[in-house]
């Protein structure tokens, strides 16, 4: 089980940060006390928002699907590859051991793909996070046997943190929520609403003040008596597990709203680009959303937050 873990976390399928507490200088942490910024958005991954609850899905919730649709796709094409040279004249007069090791190449290999596909679609379509103002308290499903868990909201310390090394792309990054011990140790651990792409240094100050004002409204939502100056999600800030596969889509690469002429153009042609991965990864999400198992809330906390907070995908 550790070293399978240690895989999928290399892989990017686990979180490889959420057992740390970030210490470098890289990654901010929040403080409670921080005045009210002016500027505070809602994320784009909204599940639910009321007066008194607010809940928010995962930062993997856009990535979900990835491995089922790249890796299904992938170990199809290197099956189909060794069926259809199998059956060229030139293959079907060769020697039986040079069959045995193109299969003994590609057959384990498409198997590692379906492995990780598998791996997936066994796992949960989210995992989401409710922020009770009333009551003060967060609740998320755990770390370690994915139960859900209840803690009060000054409980938690929240940081930005690198999810996973992005090669050429640059490091994803998200607002992770940790609850700590007496002796500063991670005892759970939770990520909120989207990620960003750091692309360098030039690039890092907009990832830190967008993923600070998704962060600034969870906190001014469970701080403020009055919450009347918070906007409120729009429909595009919404997202659902019963979504079509053109909002899977969207959510896997979303449009980039930009007044700017010029970077309306330049999405438009990325589009075209991103045209095939968008379409894989699309189906990908929605079939996890479709088929994935959902979170189950317990008695306790449906009956603090309400009926609305059960998620269903059917």
């Amino acid at each position: 089980m550790r070293k399978r873990n240690q895989f999928l976390r290399a892989m990017g399928m686990i979180p490889k940060y959420q057992f740390e507490l970030p210490a470098s200088g890289k990654e901010r942490r929040f403080s409670l006390d921080e005045s009210a910024a002016d500027d505070a958005r809602p994320t784009r991954l909204t599940l639910l928002y009321s007066n008194e609850v607010l809940a928010v899905a995962d930062s993997e919730f856009e990535r979900r699907g990835i491995y089922l649709s790249w890796c299904g796709f992938g170990g199809l094409v290197i099956l189909l590859f060794f069926l259809v040279l199998g059956g060229l004249p030139v293959y079907t007069s060769a020697p039986y051991w040079m069959t045995f090791a193109f299969a003994l190449v590609t057959l384990p290999l498409t198997t590692g793909f379906w492995w990780l596909a598998w791996e997936e679609i066994k796992g949960y379509a989210v995992s989401p996070v409710i922020f009770n103002r009333r009551t003060g308290n967060v609740h998320f499903f755990s770390i370690h046997n994915g139960q859900p868990v209840t803690y009060p909201w000054r409980r938690c310390t929240y940081c930005i943190v690198p999810k996973r090394a992005g090669g050429p792309e640059g490091r994803d990054y998200e607002v992770r929520g940790y609850v700590l011990n007496e002796y500063d140790g991670v005892l759970e651990s939770f990520s909120i609403g989207e990620e960003m792409i750091n692309l360098g240094h030039v690039a890092g100050s907009m990832t830190e003040r967008w993923l600070s004002y998704q962060f600034e409204y969870v906190r001014q939502f469970m701080t403020l008596q009055d919450i009347s100056s918070l906007d409120t999600p729009k429909e595009d800030d919404y997202v659902s597990l019963k979504s079509s596969f053109r909002q899977s889509m969207e959510i896997v690469d979303p449009k980039v709203d930009s007044k700017s002429l010029v970077i309306k153009v330049l999405s438009a042609l990325m589009s075209v680009v991103t045209f095939i991965p968008k379409v894989v990864g699309g189906a990908g999400h929605y079939l996890c959303c479709k088929y994935c198992k959902v979170p189950q809330w317990s008695p306790a906390i449906i009956e603090e937050c309400g009926p609305e907070i059960v998620l269903s995908n059917r």
